[in-house]
């Protein structure tokens, strides 16, 4: 087999044997999870930006 054959072959090899993570976050957000998360990110933000003006 040739070089150029071996490095295809291992790049290969390399690809299939990479696991698919899986997560245990849900799919779908309804409307109060996607608030709650809005209202932590303006909450954040509204307090960095209280640090910064001290």
């Amino acid at each position: 087999m040739s070089k150029r054959n071996k490095k295809k072959q291992h790049a290969m090899d390399i690809g299939t044997t990479v696991p698919v993570p899986t997560h245990d976050a849900p799919t779908t957000f309804g409307f109060e999870e996607m608030l709650s998360e809005l209202e932590a990110i303006v909450i954040e933000a509204e307090s960095r930006l209280a640090e910064e003006a001290a």
